[in-house]
């Protein structure tokens, strides 16, 4: 039997509505399990028809109701592979899991390997030991990848009732305190659906990691003092989640009984504040969150950032940021000597950008037509980096193009996140979650990951810098980038404000490179824009208002800049005139910029796709600016048009 042999095991309990995607998912992995077990638990519904239709390698397996614990046990004494995966009814893998955990398992003494779920946002050690689990469950059932032998060495799970809801976290102790070791994939490759919340079933759930605190000191031989300790916790922390619930005589009594088990100046804190009347108790509530929500915002004014810091995500990845100013070291650009050119395009599919973002916009027909521009850039020695996202990347018609000029040198890839369209699928599509700075750390995270992955697949190179889609940083995205290895992001639109649709603020921000962090291995390269005219100079509230949403409404942008007064220009042939583009560049130029960034979008290489090259005119208007402003820049401005590497190479500390 070879080392590498899936069984995968699937308990299953009135699964009929999701058992199907849930096997889909174990079917779609990119290392193909030996078999896949589902194991009908007595259930009542169709899920035990729908599965025994299914054809090879899934194998249905029916009992009578005994609970999860037992329906894995009757999977692991079927099962034939040298691996157990284990995967809940409801849950679902992305397609690398099994193939990530497994390279993870040539050491003979891992006995179990687990990934990251995407529903939490806590940093887990690359190896489990039995301190840290005892402490508290880092592992979730569906993330699991265990040695046949150290299931077997272990016995199994323990099908006690009184254990049901924490028999895997009784199991995963087991296996810490055993010589097998436990190691983290630090991936996230589940996406967990959540059940029936705590608050419900507390009582029931009290008891159970009660019972298994007693079942594991008595198979494990613990001193009575550490079960204690373990006790006291538990039903400190059930109290705990009873006086939020504001449940105030089940918080009474269990806090009483962490006084009387430990008396402790906590303990008799939490049983006092227990004891006060409902109303003191909302009045303190409504106090703190009004001073959490009045820090919140002095620091969204501090850092020009969004304005929903997360504290949790902060303390998960606190390497870098995009958005927090306070991280961020400007570039020494002091040994550049002739004017830098980073020509990007956002490559991406065609959608009518007045219609509401969907997940079925998956046109990328228009990506044959990039050549259009090449002839353009040849002439100039431009060589654009592609920000390519998910539908491009993953479809023939869209990477084919790409591949073809990569392979020619006549290009780079970056990679550029539109979350609606970009695996896993969680949130629901709103304009408020199409910025990707607003989806939970996990989900972020395992978007820019599969977008990445998707990448190296089709191109076979990771990419290595970045673009948010619609230019939605937030809080974590820097870090996420830092641990993913990217080494540039290109997000930021200085002095533009997309708060109103729930975007990022970036109205002080400038146009020159900056660090995000603090180690300078995260160069941000903003994109070239910049206040033109005899009002640049002007307060930067004034500005702002001049360039507010209620501003544009009724028109005053455009009546200050025909006064010749100021004018708000990026570096773009979208919607901004040759002239527009010269006058910023040399405005620019005059304050000490020697790095720019042009951008525009791939779509706009075939007429209707975008509003700004609507007909055969418009684009040939768009591609005589491109020829114009190249020639600009190398003739009139002494310039060179260089790739994100060079400028990167340029600003490294020496």
């Amino acid at each position: 039997m070879a080392d590498d042999t899936v069984s995968v095991i699937i308990p299953a309990y009135n699964a009929a509505a999701y058992i199907v995607r849930t096997i889909d998912s174990a079917l779609a992995q990119t290392h193909r399990p030996l078999e896949i077990l589902v194991i009908d638990d007595g259930s009542k519904d169709r899920t035990a028809e729908i599965v025994a239709a299914m054809p090879p390698p899934v194998r249905l397996i029916r009992k009578e109701n005994g609970g999860p614990a037992s329906a894995r046990n009757v999977g692991a004494r079927e099962a034939k592979g040298t691996w157990l995966a284990l995967l809940d009814a409801d849950d679902i893998w992305q397609p690398g899991k099994l193939a990530a955990q497994l390279q993870l398992g040539s050491d003979p003494s891992v006995g179990l390997i687990h990934c990251l779920p995407d529903h939490r946002n806590t940093i887990v050690a690359d190896e489990l030991t039995f301190e840290m689990m005892w402490d508290q469950n880092w592992i979730i059932n569906s993330s699991v990848l265990i040695r046949r032998e150290a299931f077997e060495s272990i016995g199994g799970f323990n099908e006690a009732r009184e254990l049901i809801s924490v028999e895997d976290y009784n199991f995963w102790v087991q296996v810490a305190a055993s010589p097998w070791r436990i190691v983290t994939c630090q991936q996230i490759l589940v996406h967990y659906i959540r059940g029936i919340g705590i608050s419900s079933n507390a009582d029931r759930f009290m008891k159970a990691s009660l019972f298994n605190v007693e079942d594991l000191g008595r198979k494990l031989h613990l001193p009575a003092s550490v079960i204690q300790k373990k006790r006291n916790e538990i039903v400190f922390g059930f109290g705990l989640k009873a006086l939020y619930e504001r449940e105030l005589p089940t918080a009474r009594r269990l806090f009483w009984r962490a006084w009387v088990d430990a008396p402790s100046i906590r303990n008799g804190v939490h049983l006092v504040v227990s004891a006060m009347p409902e109303r003191v108790l909302h009045l303190r509530r409504n106090a703190a969150r009004l001073f959490d929500r009045s820090n919140h915002r002095r620091n969204a004014e501090d850092t020009g950032a969004n304005g929903r810091p997360s504290d949790e995500a902060q303390l998960a990845y606190p390497a870098a940021s995009i958005t927090d100013r306070t991280k961020h070291r400007r570039a020494d650009v002091t040994r550049i000597q002739r004017p830098m050119l980073v020509t990007t395009i956002d490559a991406e599919e065609d959608f009518d950008w007045t219609l509401p973002l969907s997940l079925a916009s998956t046109d990328v027909t228009s990506m044959r037509s990039q050549h259009l521009a090449h002839r353009v850039f040849e002439r100039y020695h431009v060589v654009p980096i592609y920000m390519v996202d998910h539908p491009i990347a993953s479809q023939d018609e869209g990477r084919a193009p790409l591949k073809e000029l990569l392979q020619g040198g006549h290009c780079e890839i970056g990679s550029q996140l539109h979350p609606w369209v970009t695996p896993p699928f969680v949130e629901r599509v709103s304009p408020r979650n199409s910025y990707q700075g607003n989806l939970p750390l996990a989900l972020e995270f395992a978007k820019i990951q599969a977008l990445t992955g998707e990448l190296e697949n089709s191109f076979g190179a990771a990419p290595r810098i970045f673009r948010a889609g619609r230019y939605g940083v937030g809080p974590n995205t820097g870090s996420i980038l830092r641990q993913l290895g990217y080494e540039a992001d290109t997000s930021v639109v200085p002095l533009w404000n997309f708060g109103d649709q729930s975007g990022p603020d970036f109205r002080q921000f400038s146009s020159h490179p900056f660090w995000c962090d603090q180690e300078q291995t995260l160069l941000e390269l903003p994109l070239s824009a910049s206040l033109v005219g005899r009002g640049a100079r002007l307060r930067p509230a004034f500005t702002s208002a001049a360039f507010s949403r209620a501003s544009e409404r009724v028109r005053l942008p455009s009546v200050i800049s025909r006064l010749g007064l100021l004018e708000r220009i990026k570096l773009t042939p979208e919607g901004i005139r040759i002239e527009e583009a010269k006058r910023l560049v040399r405005f620019m130029r005059a304050a000490g910029h020697v790095v720019f960034v042009l951008s525009y979008h791939s779509p706009s290489l075939e007429p209707g796709n975008t509003p700004y090259v609507r007909t055969q005119n418009d684009l040939e208007t768009f591609l005589r600016w491109l020829e114009e402003f190249y020639d600009f820049f190398t003739g009139e401005i002494g310039g060179t048009c260089v790739g994100w590497r060079d400028v990167r190479t340029a600003v490294l500390p020496s």
